[in-house]
C-alpha cells in the first residue's frame, strides 16, 4: 500500500543516509526523486507513449519492474513550484534486512534518483 504525504512543515534532511525509522525498528531513507526521470522510466517499462503524469503511479511502476514493491512502503512529500525533485520516504517492510533495503536504497537513487550536480537551467529544460 502506497502513502501519499503531504505534510509541508516536515523539512527532509539533505543527506539521503538509511536510518531507523520510529520504534519498530525498521529502517527508513528519505531520497530525492526526479518526477521526469521516474514518468520517462515508466513509459520505458511499459512501453507506451504517454502516461498520466501521476507520480505515485509511475513510482509504483518502477518499483514493481525493480522487483522491491512489496518489500518497501514509500511517502511522498510535497513539492515545490518549479522543481522536478520530490522527497520521498522509502520505509522496508518489517522480513527486510538492513543490507537489502540499502541495496533497494541504491536501486532506487540509480533508477530515478534526482541529480543535483546538473544546472538548474539544464534541469528545467530535461
Amino acid at each position: 500500500m502506497s502513502v501519499i504525504w503531504l505534510d509541508p512543515v516536515h523539512a527532509p534532511s539533505p543527506q539521503a543516509q538509511p536510518q531507523v525509522a520510529g520504534g519498530d525498528g525498521t529502517p527508513s531513507c528519505m531520497i530525492e526523486v526526479s518526477e521526469s526521470r521516474a514518468y520517462d522510466c515508466a513509459l520505458e517499462i511499459l512501453d507506451g507513449y504517454k502516461l498520466t503524469g501521476n507520480f505515485a503511479v509511475d513510482l509504483e511502476i518502477v518499483l514493481r519492474n525493480l522487483g522491491v514493491r512489496d518489500k518497501v512502503t514509500f511517502e511522498i512529500g510535497p513539492k515545490s513550484l518549479l522543481s522536478d525533485c520530490r522527497h520521498v520516504e522509502f520505509r522496508a517492510n518489517s522480513d527486510v534486512p538492513r543490507d537489502a533495503f540499502d541495496e533497494i536504497i541504491h536501486s532506487v537513487r540509480k533508477q530515478i534518483g534526482f541529480d543535483s550536480a546538473l544546472p538548474w537551467w539544464v534541469r528545467f529544460f530535461q
